[in-house]
């Protein structure tokens, strides 16, 4: 496969993944990570640690997506603040702090954890309505379980290469009773802050890792900028469709296909 349609193939998946990062405020990386652990041995990239280039780069292009959504829900004032700034805070703090911790785990360990996380993410999906029936809180969660919630999926941001949208906009939505359209825009903002930090994390902690010459630290930037500029284009649409419709049978065809293909990488 040549140079130029190897870009041209990533900046399609770019364009189609900031789609999705725009109408649900997640970091990318649902589509990212499984497309950079095929393509990134076709950069020469060695099989040592690839899981981590996978999750570094990842987390880098997404970090540049997410930003350019974050900037688009914010000028449409779509977000809330006090969540935006609790929230990122601590998942600036954990995210940067855990690659450290990343990098001592088996790289099978880091894809069973991805599949796992996918498979909730998929049910979440597909099932939203009646978890939202069945889980109503009247008044939402004390403004500290915020910082927690940071926190915590900073943690999960840097171990499985994801924005931790996934978490943030269920979260915002069920325990903090956020509009649905709201929480996605300050999903937005939390996870381009949660990627940024964690990115640099990878870039610092790769930097004295690998001898590669075409990587910075964990990040392949001939792969992530492709990715970041396609998302960042598929970004504008997907913040004008989250904006003007409804996305539920959106994110429940989205979940059948996250099954489909974590069952496609267990079983294969």
């Amino acid at each position: 496969m040549s140079l130029l349609v190897l870009l041209a193939i990533l900046i399609i998946v770019g364009v189609f993944t900031g789609i999705l990062i725009g109408m649900f405020g997640i970091g990318g990386g649902i589509v990212f990570v499984p497309t950079l652990y095929y393509f990134l041995p076709l950069f020469d990239v060695p099989h040592t640690n690839l899981a981590y280039f996978t999750i570094g780069t990842s987390l880098f292009a997404g970090a540049l997506a997410t930003s350019n959504s974050a900037y688009l829900h914010i000028r449409k004032e779509n977000f809330s603040k006090k969540p935006a700034i609790l929230v990122s805070i601590g998942a600036a703090i954990s995210a940067f702090i855990a690659p450290f911790f990343v990098a001592k785990i088996n790289a099978e360990i880091i894809g069973f954890i991805f599949a796992l996380v996918m498979i909730v993410v998929a049910l979440s999906m597909i099932f939203e309505n009646s978890l939202n029936e069945k889980f109503n809180l009247e008044r939402p969660l004390s403004d500290p379980i915020l910082f927690l919630l940071g926190t915590f999926t900073g943690v999960f941001s840097a171990f499985t290469g994801l924005g931790g949208g996934v978490i943030y906009v269920p979260a915002l939505i069920y325990l903090f009773l956020i509009n649905a359209k709201m929480a996605v825009g300050t999903s937005s903002i939390i996870a381009a802050i949660t990627m940024i930090s964690s990115a640099v994390a990878y870039i610092l902690l790769g930097s004295g890792s690998t001898s590669y010459s075409a990587a910075i630290g964990f990040v392949i930037p001939e792969a992530a900028i492709p990715l970041g500029i396609g998302a960042i284009i598929g970004s504008f649409f997907g913040v004008k469709i989250v904006m003007r419709s409804s996305t539920e049978l959106v994110k429940k065809a989205f979940g059948i296909l996250l099954i489909a293909a974590v069952a496609k990488y267990l079983f294969t």
